[in-house]
């Protein structure tokens, strides 16, 4: 067998047969023992036994509480404040106060004073393979690499930190239509055992998801994205997740993108 393991992680419920059409064309054009994975938001353990809409749901709901990296709190807030410095801070009660100043990351002159409210509830931190309900062993040769659809993007930026921080070199993290917060972007980007992140936006398409985007622009794009979920031929954030049509070519060439971006 072919050394090396490359896995994949697809969007909310990671239920789509596209899935299965997505390792195929990675396997196609040459990339070693591709595998697809499960984690389950809200419903680990039993997502597979729920109604499709159901589990899909579940994990889109759940994108907020996984977005960021480990190290920063869980915070709710309905201002964009990215790229804005920090001039003050109070906190009571798990209520934060921020003083602001500078453009955030939309240009826009960042809110003064700004509200949040930063969760202490139980975080996971195992993203290992077994919890991926992908039952291999790391390889011991050849690449390691994770590509992530949509909520499977934040899945595979936090494995691939779970394995980074425990000195495990991954040789490629792909982000595609990435709904993952500012804070795990420069956390992937920062981490040296992270050997090459490579993000693919889908705004090109219609979609309103972005690496590094703020929480509260996840919110406000929901219903562009429900919309396209309802139409079902792959515009917008769907782009490769349509099941035919032009579904199979669409990942055929995004492979081949991928194996020029050396993944191997």
């Amino acid at each position: 067998m072919s050394e090396g393991l490359t896995v994949f992680l697809g969007g909310a419920g990671m239920n789509g047969d596209y899935q299965k059409d997505m390792v195929r064309s990675l396997r196609t054009v040459g990339i070693a023992n591709p595998v697809y994975g499960n984690y389950s938001g809200w419903f680990k353990g039993f997502d597979q036994q729920l109604p499709d809409k159901v589990d899909t749901f579940g994990d889109s709901s759940a994108v907020i509480f996984y977005n960021q990296d480990e190290n920063d709190p869980i915070a709710l807030q309905l201002v964009n404040t990215n790229n804005c410095k920090v001039e003050g801070s109070r906190s009571l009660f798990g209520l934060v106060v921020n003083t602001y100043s500078g453009i955030n990351s939309q240009g826009k002159p960042c809110e003064k004073y700004v509200i949040r409210y930063e969760l202490s509830t139980p975080r996971p931190k195992d993203f290992s393979l077994q919890n991926l309900e992908i039952f291999r062993a790391l390889p011991r040769g050849g690449q390691f690499n994770f590509i992530g659809y949509s909520w499977g993007s934040v899945i595979a930026a936090r494995s691939a930190l779970f394995y980074a921080r425990r000195g495990v070199t991954v040789d490629h993290l792909v982000l595609i239509g990435a709904p993952i917060n500012q804070s795990l972007l420069v956390a992937v980007r920062a981490n040296t055992r992270i050997k090459k992140v490579s993000v693919i936006n889908l705004t090109g398409y219609g979609d309103r998801i972005y690496a590094g985007m703020s929480d509260v622009e996840i919110i406000q794009s929901v219903p562009t994205m429900a919309e396209q979920m309802k139409a079902g031929d792959g515009r917008g954030h769907f782009y490769y997740a349509v099941e035919d049509g032009d579904g199979p070519m669409r990942r055929l060439m995004l492979a081949k993108t991928l194996y020029r971006e050396g993944l191997r």
